[in-house]
């Protein structure tokens, strides 16, 4: 498809398998892309501490898209922009949350730190996407929380999430992944689209001519916006429902396999 001239990449159940690695052959298939003349961006929910990890051997990818949004980074231009939470907004949140969720665990993304009143027991460590060696949040106490003007408010256990959208849905982005199981509260402006829509305005590149790959909520708005969306074979039904294409999973090389077949870069 040589009308492709970049290439947006979801992280967790997507480029990295379950195991949390990307691929050889997944790598292959990004860097001949981008040999090929095609732009990279990575656009994930995560912290950038806990996305660089997995593509510091991805030199190639010059525009990183973190916290759904709420961070973009630009490697070449040295430039970031940072999108947070009022303070105010923010504090009545955490109050609401507390009210009606009270068993529910919150913690707050503050520009790479990651804070909260409670410790992360080891039980819920996956649903936060930490790994065994992965640092927890650094517990603090109300008073600094109410100090806060959070990237992004997560929580864990809130079955009812819909109720921070009836109240706050004009101050804030409220998407919930991995089964309902993490809400993820971001600024109102904040989503993958508006900000890989600022990226392809500052390197020339019409959404027409954008392939993304992604599994879950959080890529929904991208999937709209761009002219090629691949859902991954594991991602959710209302992805694959408005996806071009479905490729294998993110255990089977699924964006390897599509890159393969319609970039025409076989590896």
């Amino acid at each position: 498809m040589s009308d492709i001239q970049a290439i947006v990449l979801d992280l967790d159940g997507t480029l990295l398998g379950s195991d949390k690695s990307i691929s050889l052959r997944n790598y292959q298939a990004v860097r001949k892309c981008f040999d090929s003349g095609v732009h990279i961006i990575v656009a994930t929910a995560r912290p950038p501490r806990a996305a660089n990890q997995f593509v510091e051997n991805f030199p190639f990818v010059d525009y990183f898209v973190y916290y759904n949004g709420a961070l973009i980074t630009c490697r070449s231009k040295q430039t970031q922009l940072h999108i947070s939470i009022p303070n105010e907004i923010s504090q009545q949140i955490g109050k609401f949350i507390e009210l009606h969720a009270p068993q529910s665990l919150i913690s707050y993304e503050v520009n790479d730190s990651w804070y909260a009143c409670t410790p992360v027991p080891d039980s819920q460590r996956a649903q936060f996407g930490l790994r065994s060696n992965d640092p927890k949040p650094q517990v603090i106490d109300n008073d600094f929380v109410s100090s806060l003007s959070p990237t992004k408010i997560l929580v864990q256990g809130y079955s009812t999430w819909r109720d921070i959208i009836e109240h706050f849905g004009d101050h804030v982005n409220v998407i919930a992944t991995d089964g309902g199981g993490l809400v993820q509260v971001m600024q109102k402006s904040a989503s993958k689209e508006e900000a890989v829509q600022g990226v392809l305005h500052d390197i020339g590149v019409k959404s027409e001519n954008v392939m993304v790959f992604g599994d879950d909520f959080n890529d929904l708005g991208l999937f709209q916006m761009c002219g090629f969306p691949i859902a991954m074979e594991n991602a959710i039904i209302e992805l694959k429902n408005c996806a071009a294409h479905v490729t294998d999973s993110n255990d089977n090389d699924g964006v390897a396999v599509a890159i393969e077949r319609f970039m025409g870069l076989a590896v």
